[in-house]
């Protein structure tokens, strides 16, 4: 508080040194900060064992298209708050309001020219539509001219002959606008990722007005403690120091123990499930098992941890100017690993701590940190039941993952490559869009709005295979250890989809669901409750649903994938 805005006034007067278009872009290269598209390293998909430079969309502050480009009365009210929220950050900034007001006009005329070609989030999901390798110098001819070779350079990826330009439209528009566009016009664009990159860790009064907008575009009601954010702040900046720590204290041998063999049991009821699937012919299954069988696991926390020696933290710099330090050796960290180099699939996505789990299509791997494997999802003190309609569900989702809509489209070996028979992906297509169809069909706020089935089809694809396949492996283990006991008037069966239930149960505002419906990939949990279970015969048997029911599907409606 004592320092204000000064951090980021300061490195805001680093631009007044910058007097030509050149100079400006060969300071974004540097500092890894692009206004309008995104560069940075990652698995060739198609070549999954090294790594590749791309280049992809990215620079509408509001991250969605449509928040810029719909006339729907929710949008021009989120936008119109955005623009207002933009201003007030230059005006604690130490921008006069009228000179404040005019950059924003032109940063949004510059984001709005973006958002045309943007893809939308569904196209994004399409792995096919998002791959193109090309070479430094097509990459320059695709997009009129720009000097991708210096850029590169400038980057310090000067050995770069070929990159992946994952969405060829949005990107070649971006370099018109960083051609074009007056300097002033850029440096403000600048200016505008300064500020807002820096606004959540420095003065209250900054913190004070992302507070009121995240009131006003998602409903927040309380304002998270200063505490909550500095303990969120050193977990993102040491995540592996942080790890360590908490898988000592709260990460036990046998829970990596208990899920290796969760692990197992699911990965065997979904080998069973692949070759009972009626419409899928021999070929494809014989790969599908093979892809199953080469899944890579990774429980709890890596076996190699990040070297963090080099991070320094000086207490006589402000937090923001540390936290600029610490973002540039994190890139160098990352480059060292990976620029020129094979893909390290040793290497985990998330840090211990994160509850949350993944599956990687170009490794072929699941993964499932420690601070996910915490009750109520995973617990040793539990029954069978329960962990399994809980952790045992997410396990299945993210095997699923390898065969939802996306995941199909890899190999084992994590190349985007096409395995299946015509006829197979004719059946598989023609189901999905059954299941996108009907998650389209429910509310999500009663009257006003529907679920995106299409953005949400590979997440709603893995909650219905991970509740099929657990529900297998549950009555697997009750085969092999006797049947659970009643508890509380409940069976066995019947705790198994309370469990599943309770993962996701919790209130939201009107104005999150709003939100998460037009930018996240997962159905509101809500409807990751009732949406799936609806389609779950075995749920059916479970409680004895019944058509009078509210949640009742015909059996000849539910949709069947895996």
């Amino acid at each position: 508080n004592a320092e204000g805005a000064e951090p980021i006034k300061a490195h805001i007067a680093e631009l007044d040194a910058i007097n030509t278009r050149e100079e400006l872009l060969s300071r974004c290269a540097n500092e890894h900060d692009d206004l309008l598209f995104s560069v940075y390293i990652s698995a060739d998909e198609k070549d999954a064992d090294n790594n590749i430079v791309c280049v992809s969309q990215s620079g509408l502050s509001l991250g969605n298209r449509d928040y810029y480009l719909s006339d729907d009365p929710q949008n021009v009210t989120i936008r119109e708050s955005m623009k207002e929220h933009m201003k007030n950050l230059f005006v604690l900034t130490g921008y006069p309001e009228d000179v404040a007001a005019s950059k924003v006009q032109r940063i949004w005329a510059i984001e709005t020219e973006l958002a045309t070609p943007y893809y939308s989030k569904e196209k994004l999901r399409d792995p096919d539509a998002n791959y193109h390798k090309v070479s430094v110098d097509s990459l320059t001819g695709i997009c009129g001219g720009f000097n991708w070779k210096n850029y590169l350079a400038e980057y310090r990826f000067d050995k770069t002959s070929e990159v992946n330009l994952g969405q060829p439209e949005p990107v070649a528009a971006a370099c018109g606008i960083l051609m074009t566009a007056s300097l002033d016009d850029l440096k403000s664009l600048y200016e505008w990722r300064i500020i807002s990159g820096g606004s959540s860790i420095v003065s209250d009064d900054f913190s004070d007005e992302n507070f009121e907008f995240s009131r006003k575009i998602f409903g927040v009601q309380q304002k998270t403690p200063r505490w909550k954010r500095a303990e969120s702040l050193v977990d993102g900046l040491m995540s592996d120091a942080v790890g360590q720590m908490f898988v000592e204290k709260y990460f036990p041998k046998a829970a990596k123990d208990e899920m290796l063999e969760l692990i197992r049991n699911l990965q065997k009821a979904l080998s069973l499930r692949i070759d009972r699937q009626e419409w899928m012919s021999p070929e494809t299954k014989k790969t599908a098992q093979e892809k199953l069988a080469a899944y890579k696991v990774k429980v709890g926390y890596p076996d190699k941890w990040d070297d963090l020696s080099g991070l320094v933290i000086n207490p006589e710099l402000s937090l923001y100017d540390n936290l600029r330090a610490a973002s540039e050796f994190y890139w160098n960290l990352n480059y060292s690993k990976k620029y020129n180099k094979p893909v390290d699939k040793e290497q985990w996505e998330m840090s211990p701590q994160t509850v949350n789990a993944y599956y990687n299509p170009t490794t072929n791997e699941i993964c499932f940190p420690a601070g996910f494997l915490q009750p109520p999802l995973f617990n040793l003190e539990a029954d069978a039941a329960a962990n399994y309609g809980a952790i045992g569900v997410v396990i299945g989702h993210e095997m699923t993952h390898g065969f939802d809509d996306q995941g199909r489209m890899y190999n084992k070996d994590g190349n985007i490559a096409d395995w299946w028979t015509d006829a197979d992906a004719e059946a598989f297509n023609a189901t999905c869009a059954r299941m996108s169809e009907y998650f389209d069909s429910l509310w999500v706020i009663p009257g006003q709005l529907h679920a995106n089935g299409k953005l949400c089809l590979g997440e709603n694809i893995a909650d219905h295979g991970g509740l099929n396949v657990a529900y297998d492996a549950f009555q697997m283990w009750q085969k092999d250890h006797g049947r659970l006991l009643e508890d509380n008037g409940f069976t066995p069966e019947q705790r198994f989809f309370l469990s599943y239930a309770n993962v996701w149960a919790g209130t939201a505002s009107e104005e999150i669901m709003r939100y998460l419906t037009m930018m996240d990939v997962h159905s509101i949990d809500r409807l990751r409750i009732n949406g799936a279970l609806a389609q779950c015969d075995y749920w059916y048997d479970a409680f004895g649903i019944q058509p009078t029911d509210s949640l009742y599907v015909k059996p000849e409606d539910r949709v069947r994938i895996w």
